[in-house]
């Protein structure tokens, strides 16, 4: 089990997940958190806008993957995606019912 006041403890360097299928999965499903649907238009953007940007991640983007908080056997994958001039943090996870949840999508 990670240790939560350690840094670098429950992060690791390489995906968790499979980048394809979440992007192909939240292409289908747009399973998304109250909070990124919350601060997408923050960042200027519209559901569809989030639909797009995740559609357009590449692997080179990718910068880590974290335990959840709430149970270190999930993990998080987080990316940053260059958005006209600023960089997006994107967050995901999979998910029980749907192959994978968006979980956070703010400015980094």
């Amino acid at each position: 089990m990670p240790k939560r006041n350690v840094p670098g403890a429950g992060e690791k360097d390489r995906p968790h997940h499979d980048l394809a299928a979440f992007k192909a999965s939240f292409a289908r499903d747009r399973a998304i958190t109250f909070s990124a649907r919350r601060d997408a238009p923050a960042l200027g953007m519209t559901i569809d806008d989030v639909a797009a940007a995740i559609a357009r991640l590449e692997a080179v983007q990718f910068r880590k993957s974290i335990a959840s908080h709430a149970d270190d056997r999930r993990w998080q994958d987080v990316d940053h995606l260059p958005i006209g001039g600023l960089v997006a943090c994107v967050k995901s996870i999979d998910d029980v019912v749907l192959e994978f949840v968006l979980l956070s999508f703010k400015e980094r």
